[in-house]
């Protein structure tokens, strides 16, 4: 029994061996398990099979597809694996069934959907626009566009006192001159009556009030001193001249330095006359009046001096003649037109106190139609049309001061 038993326990052995084999080969279909435990989930072969966790879904919102648009199919199709081939043991034989394949859904082609009649609605005419005129912007009163047509801009004046110097001329609200001259007036004419010529010391007087530094007042006045004239060969009879502006100025200003150049311009009343003792028998006297248009440019060189160039233009001026003790016309009608020029210069010793020159030329001229009243005693003729040319020669040197 016992030489039975050594014979045959090689086989048991060997038998031992291959369920042992058998129970842990990973390959093999037979799963041992314990008993009286239900099988778990987790003791399948992991290397065979796998679970896919279950994919998510949008809704059709979400993808934004369109009718007809062919989606493909997000499982890719895998080839037909052949059968595993059945592994046999001693124990039992199990056949692993086939991976079960997912079908691939076949692309259905769209199917054309006819575009709907969309039914053409007709455009009802529409009323025409009405257009509304824009209101007009409402425009200042007229004294106040004349205020600053003349005397600028509340804001342009507030600029102007700020900005001119403290010690520049231009901040004086009034300035007052006088000027003793010396003066030559020259009477030529044709006719005897009008022909003459006068001289002597004269004095010059003046004012400006400036209400802006862009607009104010002016007047001026001239007159000879202790002047005569001659009159029936050698008798000197008493005469003087004057001469009288006044009017409005505007100042335009080409910077606030006190270097900077400015500008005065304005229109005045004229009035100038020869006024001639009544006892002259010889000669007549005369008075011209009328607008002037004045242009005065004053351009300084530095802070101390400053030149001056004017121009004044008198059309159309208003002519008689005052008798004397010859009660003469020249005719019956005038035409007279003058001009005048001068110029000077200006030395600023402050802001209140400056010292002036200037020379003034003028020039008037007179066209008479019609004959003389009277015979011309130096050629016993009566002359008809008498042209006459008055000019006026006037130097001064003065005092200026301005507050």
């Amino acid at each position: 029994m016992k030489r039975l038993l050594l014979a045959l326990s090689p086989l048991f052995v060997f038998a031992w061996c291959h369920l042992a084999s058998a129970q842990l080969d990973s390959t093999s279909a037979v799963l041992l398990r314990p008993g009286g435990k239900a099988p778990s989930r987790q003791n399948l072969d992991s290397s065979r099979y796998k679970i896919r966790a279950p994919e998510s879904r949008r809704d059709d919102d979400e993808i934004g597809e369109r009718p007809g648009t062919v989606i493909p199919s997000p499982v890719t199709p895998r080839k037909p694996k052949s059968a595993p081939v059945p592994t046999t043991t001693s124990e039992v034989t199990v056949t692993a069934p086939p991976p079960t394949e997912t079908p691939v859904p076949t692309p259905v082609p769209p199917e054309p959907v006819e575009a709907a009649a969309t039914p053409i609605t007709p455009v009802a005419p529409t009323a025409p626009e009405v257009v509304t005129e824009a209101e007009p912007a409402v425009k200042p009163p007229v004294t106040q566009q004349v205020h600053e047509l003349v005397g600028g801009t509340e804001e342009d004046i507030i600029e102007a006192k700020t900005a001119i110097h403290p010690q520049d001329p231009r901040s004086n609200v009034i300035d007052i001159q006088i000027a003793p001259g010396y003066y030559y007036n020259d009477s030529s004419s044709t006719y005897s009556y009008r022909d003459y010529t006068s001289n002597g010391p004269a004095l010059g007087l003046g004012m400006n009030v400036w209400l802006t530094p862009f607009f104010g007042f002016q007047s001026r006045y001239f007159t000879s001193v202790s002047s005569s004239v001659r009159s029936g060969g050698t008798n000197m009879i008493p005469t003087e001249v004057l001469a009288f502006d006044a009017g409005v100025r505007f100042r335009k200003h080409f910077g606030y330095s006190r270097k900077a150049a400015h500008l005065n311009w304005g229109l005045d009343y004229h009035d100038e006359m020869n006024k001639i003792n009544k006892e002259a028998t010889t000669i007549i006297g005369r008075k011209s009046s009328g607008l002037s248009v004045s242009f005065e440019a004053v351009m300084p060189s530095s802070f101390t001096y400053a030149h001056t160039v004017q121009v004044d233009l008198r059309p159309r001026m208003k002519h008689t003649e005052s008798g004397t003790a010859a009660d003469v016309k020249s005719g019956t009608k005038s035409e007279t037109n003058a001009i005048a020029l001068s110029v000077g210069g200006e030395w600023t010793l402050d802001r209140k106190n400056r010292l002036f020159w200037k020379s003034q030329y003028s020039v008037e001229r007179n066209l008479f139609r019609g004959p003389a009243s009277e015979i011309d005693p130096a050629d016993g003729q009566t002359p008809d049309g008498v042209a006459v040319t008055n000019s006026l020669m006037m130097f001064y040197l003065g005092f200026k001061w301005g507050s």
